[in-house]
């Protein structure tokens, strides 16, 4: 058997701990011939951890072959990055969720005559390694795919991905309704104390480079005291203002539902056949809020995102009931007008995707994206940040959200 790395991987990726899975993917498993690991994505691609490719070329007790793929996610080289990102605790709260919640929610509609389908298979390495991972199947082995970052979604494509948060939120629900609340920390999202200091140097590095791009933007003058006042706390308000509220309808949020974490299958004359989520990493139990206003600002064309923000909110709000009703909720049901007031109530929640994920989603390429430069400041980390929020497109993007947002009151705290 030959084994094959790229630069960069650890040494503790052997084929032996991979083996059990094997078996699991493929009865007839007999032994490996090929075992070969590689950096899956390229550099703007990924950010809070490390996403590999595993493909193994295996014998089987028939004589045949077979290629087996999976995707290992797993923590950065840098003792200080690994030091930053474990205040969030993100290998332990998705490996929760793939093994813990997600199951349940797929369970619920079992129970109804559903088939609903929420994430990639997980796996566990139980040769046992005290490396911190996620190992998941390789959706691309059955025809998923993402659309390109930059191009954004479509209106077609922004509709199955709404109808599939509809149906998890609905089984969130749910859940509480039977279960009662989430372990915390599932609940608790981005909004760690341990995190906050993290949080605050941030997006106040963040803020300032929004600041200085939005000044070349046409009317600017209307909405920028404001929006720099605002800026200047936002962590702040941000965790005292997004108290969750019982009496309010609240979910399960995914809390990083943008187009990189959302995989489309695809019918032979290029229907969307299929559509799954992925990266678990910062559920937050909430306003729905959340999710709606972090995918249709960061994941909407252009032309779409502000044009038909009202209709996606309406079209959400259709499939939530009709899951609501599928699963028998039997409290009382959010109306689309709940919606519309929570969106304004929460409308801070967009802060974070217009401020952090858009400029990464709109940005071309670079070999200089990485962790490091985007939350460190030094010379090479500005060069960075300078390509994401001086970008022309960003801009286009700003240039419609920001006055939407100003005349919405998603600045006035």
């Amino acid at each position: 058997m030959s084994q094959h790395s790229s630069g960069g991987i650890p040494k503790w990726i052997q084929v032996k701990l991979f083996e059990d899975v094997f078996r699991q993917t493929q009865p007839k498993y007999e032994n490996t011939r090929n075992f070969k690991v590689f950096h899956a994505l390229a550099p703007g691609e990924n950010y809070s951890t490390v996403m590999l490719k595993i493909e193994a070329e295996v014998m089987l007790k028939d004589g045949l072959t077979d290629i087996l793929s999976y995707m290992l996610k797993i923590e950065h080289t840098s003792e200080d990055l690994q030091k930053d990102i474990k205040k969030f605790d993100p290998f332990d709260i998705e490996n929760g969720m793939y093994k813990e919640i997600i199951p349940a929610f797929e369970d619920l509609y079992k129970k109804v005559g559903k088939q609903i389908r929420f994430a990639p298979k997980s796996y566990t390495l139980t040769q046992g390694t005290q490396e911190n991972y996620v190992l998941l199947e390789d959706l691309k082995r059955y025809g998923f795919r993402n659309v390109i970052r930059q191009d954004c979604l479509d209106l077609e494509h922004l509709k199955h991905a709404l109808e599939k948060l509809a149906q998890w939120h609905a089984a969130s629900a749910v859940m509480v309704q039977e279960n009662g609340l989430f372990n915390i920390k599932y609940q608790r999202g981005m909004l760690n104390e341990d995190g906050k200091e993290l949080l605050k140097n941030i997006f106040k590095t963040a803020g300032q480079n929004v600041l200085e791009n939005v000044t070349k933007l046409e009317g600017h003058e209307e909405y920028y005291d404001n929006m720099r006042n605002f800026l200047s706390k936002f962590i702040d308000i941000l965790f005292e203002n997004v108290r969750v509220d019982p009496k309010e309808f609240n979910v399960l949020n995914h809390g990083d539902y943008w187009t990189n974490n959302i995989m489309f299958q695809y019918n032979s004359d290029g229907s969307i056949k299929e559509t799954i989520p992925v990266d678990f990493q910062g559920p937050r139990y909430g306003s729905p809020a959340q999710d709606l206003l972090y995918l249709i600002l960061t994941s909407a064309k252009l032309d779409i995102k502000i044009a038909k923000f009202d209709y996606l909110v309406k079209f959400y709000h259709q499939k939530l009931i009709e899951n609501l009703f599928t699963l028998n909720y039997s409290e009382s049901l959010p109306n689309l007008r709940d919606l519309h007031q929570m969106i304004i109530k929460y409308g801070l929640w967009a802060t974070v995707p217009i401020t952090m994920t858009l400029p990464i989603i709109l940005c071309q390429p670079s070999d200089k994206a990485s962790l490091d430069n985007l939350i460190c400041n030094t010379d090479n980390s500005q060069e960075f940040k300078n390509l994401l929020y001086s970008n022309t497109l960003y801009l286009q993007h700003l240039k419609l959200v920001l006055p939407w947002l100003s005349y919405r009151g998603a600045f006035d705290y």
